[in-house]
C-alpha cells in the first residue's frame, strides 16, 4: 500500500476515534445535567414542602388562636350572664312590698322569673365549664335561692305585722296578740331556745306557753291574717327564719371566691383546664 492509501486510512481512523471521543464527552455532559436537574429539582420539592408546612403550621396555628379567643368570648358572656342574673334574682327579692296594700303578686312573680333565668344561667356555666367554676357557681345560686327565699319569708313576717298593727285601732285581741309576740321573742332570747330545722331541743315549757298563747288569740282576731303572713311572723318571734344580712354577707363572700376562678379559666387555653384544679 502506498503512503496516500496509509494517509487515509489514519485520518479514518483518526475521525473515527474522535467522534467516539464526543459522544462519550456529550454523556457525560449530559448525565451530569441530569444530575444536577435532580437536584435542583430535590431542592424545589423540599423548598416546596418546607413551604407548605409552614404554610399549614400558620393557617392550624391561626385557627386555634381564634378557637380559643371564640371560646373565652363563650364563657365570657356565661359567667357575666350568671353574675347578672344572680343580681337580678336579689334585687327582685329585695324589692317584695312590706306594706300590706302593696302589689304582692307582681314582686313574687318577678321574683320566680329572676330565680328561673339564674337557674337558667347556671346550667350554661356548668355546659361551658370549667368544673371548678361551675361548683364555685353553683355555690353562689344555692345561697342566691336560699337569701331569696329568706328576704321572701321577711317580706311576709313584715306584711302580717303591718296588718296587724292596723287591726290594733278596732280589735284589741290585735294589740293583745302583738304584745303576745314581743314577749314570745324575748323568752326564745332569754331561754336561748333553737328553734332550727332539726333541733332536737324540746322547748321551755315558757316558750310552748308563749306559743300556744299567740295561737290561741292569732284564731280570735276579727280579721284574719293571711296564714303564710303569719306562720312566718310567728318564726320570726321564735327566731326561726335566717337573718337575711348574714346571707348577704356569705353571699358576696363566695361571689368574691368566685370572681378568680372565672379569671383564671378565661386566661387558660381552651381545654387544657378541664381536669385541672385551678389554685386559689
Amino acid at each position: 500500500m502506498d503512503l496516500e492509501g496509509v494517509g487515509a486510512i489514519s485520518a479514518a481512523a483518526v475521525a473515527a476515534l474522535g467522534v467516539s471521543a464526543a459522544v462519550i464527552v456529550g454523556r457525560w455532559q449530559m448525565r451530569g445535567a441530569l444530575g444536577a436537574a435532580e437536584e435542583t429539582g430535590r431542592a424545589g420539592m423540599a423548598q416546596a414542602h418546607s413551604t407548605y408546612r409552614a404554610a399549614l403550621d400558620a393557617v392550624r396555628t391561626e385557627a386555634e388562636t381564634a378557637h380559643v379567643q371564640w371560646r373565652r368570648g363563650i364563657r365570657r358572656d356565661a359567667y357575666a350572664g350568671f353574675l347578672l342574673a344572680m343580681t337580678r334574682c336579689v334585687q327582685a327579692a329585695e324589692a317584695l312590698p312590706r306594706g300590706r296594700l302593696a302589689d304582692v303578686s307582681a314582686a313574687e312573680g318577678e321574683l320566680t322569673r329572676a330565680r328561673n333565668d339564674l337557674n337558667a344561667a347556671l346550667w350554661v356555666v356548668k355546659l361551658e365549664g370549667p368544673p371548678v367554676v361551675a361548683n364555685g357557681a353553683e355555690d353562689v345560686a344555692s345561697l342566691t335561692f336560699e337569701l331569696s327565699d329568706a328576704l321572701m319569708l321577711k317580706a311576709e313576717s313584715q306584711r302580717a305585722a303591718s296588718s296587724l298593727h292596723h287591726l290594733r285601732a278596732s280589735d284589741p285581741v290585735a294589740a293583745e296578740l302583738d304584745a303576745a309576740l314581743m314577749g314570745l321573742a324575748v323568752t326564745v332570747d332569754e331561754t336561748g331556745y333553737n328553734a332550727q330545722p332539726g333541733a332536737q331541743e324540746t322547748p321551755p315549757r315558757e316558750v310552748a306557753d308563749g306559743v300556744q298563747r299567740a295561737w290561741e288569740l292569732y284564731h280570735q282576731l276579727s280579721v284574719p291574717i293571711e296564714a303564710s303572713g303569719w306562720v312566718a311572723l310567728l318564726n320570726e318571734a321564735l327566731s326561726y327564719s335566717t337573718d337575711p344580712e348574714e346571707l348577704n354577707l356569705r353571699l358576696s363572700s363566695t361571689v368574691e371566691r368566685l370572681l378568680p376562678m372565672c379569671r383564671r379559666a378565661l386566661d387558660t387555653q381552651a381545654g387544657s383546664d378541664d381536669d385541672l384544679p385551678i389554685s386559689e
